[in-house]
């Protein structure tokens, strides 16, 4: 006896997740990439201008990816608990 996929179900969260994720767009969408932006000023001017390079790539292009791995992970966090 297998498990067997529930498509109705799957289609149900889906379904409950994207209106979700659309009555709540400025704090799924909006504010994210406001904050990332914030941190990237902020530490571009606090940082940034006393940095030259690190192993020969800038400090923009050094910092970008951490910053867009923090907001996903703080999303992800956001969003697996937001119906509890």
């Amino acid at each position: 006896m297998g498990l067997r996929f529930n498509h109705y179900g799957v289609w149900a969260i889906y379904r409950f997740e994207m209106a979700r994720a659309l009555r709540t767009v400025w704090q799924s969408i909006v504010t994210p990439v406001i904050t990332t932006a914030l941190y990237f000023v902020v530490f571009g001017s606090a940082i940034g201008g006393h940095m030259n390079s690190i192993d020969g790539v800038p400090y923009g292009a050094f910092i970008v990816p951490g910053l867009i791995m923090l907001s996903l992970f703080t999303q992800s966090i956001f969003n697996a608990s937001f119906g509890i």
